[in-house]
């Protein structure tokens, strides 16, 4: 709509410009456009008399004046209603539209660093299975070799913007990421915009350096603070391991501390202080463990343990060897052998201790144990022949299994128990399948290994684990067999002297009547 006749000019100001638009003796419509002209401020007065212009009127005139972007109308609309003769509006009737910036280069993670803890399930009635595990706040990633760690976003240039007569604002472009690749992470991909791990290890941000390293050092206690550690690689603890929290380190572990109530897995070495288990702390090792002592645990071993004081009341499953001060209650089991200061308590607590077997081997005969008895409850309630016949059949595969575990020597397999102090009443050793409990206490230093003649254990002269307990058992045997040769040719020569003796009843050659005549 083309506006009515009227006087319209305007000027240019330091802070913008200014467009009049006059109806003699009826109003006067003023547009100030801010310097950059952004902004556009409209302000309408009306004589004494006169009538505003229509809103229409008012479109009209900004279009005239190049104002054609970012138009308010409900302001304009404003503008004109309440404007009254004698008295003036003013208002914003026109913005401009302002450039959006680039968002800057970023690098986004393949994986999330966070692992939050599992939300609550309103339909599980079960307040334990209910309750937030605020131990689970492990802040950084875990990679493995040729596993994406993220990827380079390059910035974005932005949106221009536009003044309100429609000229273009430049947006302020994004800024480029600025990082430089650190050790084991290469650039992949054909704009080499993926990172890529090399190694085992975790994510490490160091100023401007991505890096994957294969430690991580919590400089004091695993707890609330740090939360469950799951890193695949070398982890060091320089304090304690508060009761209810996991450490799992992939290429091995070291404690400064103790371990209290926790879970500990490594496919490398353990080593910490102490840990009391109060019944529930767990070990899973790949390598080989070093503690002073460990109490009330479950530990699994695959190299050898080695406690300088004392396990007590633990079920130990070891492959390699346990060297210990005293191992008093619960059950020891040893590939490789036990060495000992001492075996059970003064108070006869009950202790367990085994060598040569591999307790992979002891429950698969528990298990097949477990078969036979089920085959043999179903025998006796077979009713026909076939199923007999059937399960006849499978009570000898499974006795000729177990027989078969029973006497499998896996490799590394020692059944030797050294005791180089005391061994107390209320122990049971079984070393291969000699086994013997004792009601009486024993003193050391011995060795202990499997009788190979009358079944049982044989108690022999004390020999390190690096001495076979079969090359013990030989030794003996000889040794024994020598003693039995000597002790039969000293037999057979007193009894050759004994005979070569003249009898009482037989003069002597001097007192023979014709040696004499003789002579």
């Amino acid at each position: 709509m083309e506006p009515t006749a009227s006087t319209a000019t305007s000027d240019a100001k330091q802070d913008g410009q200014r467009f009049y638009h006059a109806q003699p003796n009826s109003y006067q419509l003023i547009f100030n456009l801010s310097a950059d002209e952004m902004e556009c401020i409209g302000h309408l007065d009306i004589s004494e008399g006169g009538t505003a212009p229509s809103v229409a009127e008012i479109l009209a005139f900004l279009s005239a004046d190049g104002i054609t972007t970012g138009v308010l109308q409900p302001a304009v609309e404003q503008l004109q209603s309440e404007a009254r003769p004698g008295r003036s509006t003013t208002c914003t009737i026109a913005s401009g539209i302002l450039p959006t910036p680039g968002e800057d280069g970023r690098l986004e993670y393949a994986l999330c660093p966070l692992e939050p803890p599992p939300q609550k399930n309103d339909s599980d009635d079960d307040d334990q299975a209910n309750q937030v595990d605020f131990r689970s706040v492990q802040r950084f990633i875990n990679v493995d070799p040729d596993q994406e760690i993220g990827r380079i976003i390059a910035p974005t240039s932005g949106i221009n913007g536009k003044t309100v007569r429609g000229k273009p604002v430049p947006a302020t472009p994004g800024k480029l990421l600025q990082l430089k690749l650190g050790k084991n992470v290469h650039a992949a991909g054909d704009d080499l915009s993926s990172l890529v791990s090399e190694i085992h290890g975790r994510v490490k941000l160091d100023g401007d350096t991505i890096m994957v390293v294969e430690e991580y050092v919590v400089d004091g206690d695993v707890d609330f603070g740090i939360g469950n550690i799951r890193f695949n690689g070398f982890v060091e603890v320089r304090g304690d391991v508060l009761d209810g929290f996991q450490v799992n380190a992939s290429k091995g572990l070291k404690i400064t501390g103790n371990v209290g109530s926790c879970q500990l897995t490594s496919l490398g070495n353990i080593e910490f202080c102490g840990m009391d288990g109060q019944g529930k702390g767990t070990i899973h090792c790949g390598g080989s463990i070093t503690a002073n002592f460990i109490h009330e645990s479950a530990v699994e071993c695959a190299g050898h343990l080695e406690v300088h004081v004392e396990l007590l009341n633990c079920t130990v499953r070891c492959r390699g060897t346990v060297s210990a001060g005293m191992i008093s209650g619960g059950a020891c089991i040893a590939l490789g052998g036990i060495d000992a200061k001492k075996l059970g308590a003064p108070s006869g607590v009950k202790t367990k201790v085994q060598a040569g077997s591999d307790y992979h081997d002891l429950e698969r005969m528990q298990e097949l144990f477990t078969q036979l008895t089920s085959t043999i409850e179903a025998f006796s309630q077979a009713r026909s022949m076939d199923e007999m016949n059937r399960l006849q059949a499978e009570k000898q595969r499974l006795t000729s299994s177990i027989v078969e575990v029973r006497n499998r020597r896996p490799p590394g397999a020692n059944p030797k128990i050294n005791i180089r102090n005391r061994l107390y009443e209320g122990v049971t050793i079984q070393t291969g399948n000699g086994v013997e409990e004792f009601t009486a206490q024993l003193e050391g230093p011995l060795s202990m290994i499997e009788n190979s003649v009358e079944g049982g254990v044989r108690q022999v002269a004390l020999s390190g684990l690096e001495l076979h307990a079969d090359q013990v058992e030989r030794m003996y045997l000889d040794e024994q067999q020598r003693r039995q040769a000597e002790e039969a040719a000293e037999t057979a020569a007193a009894e050759a002297a004994v005979s070569a003796e003249p009898s009482e009843d037989q003069p002597s050659p001097e007192a023979d009547p014709k040696k004499k005549t003789e002579d």
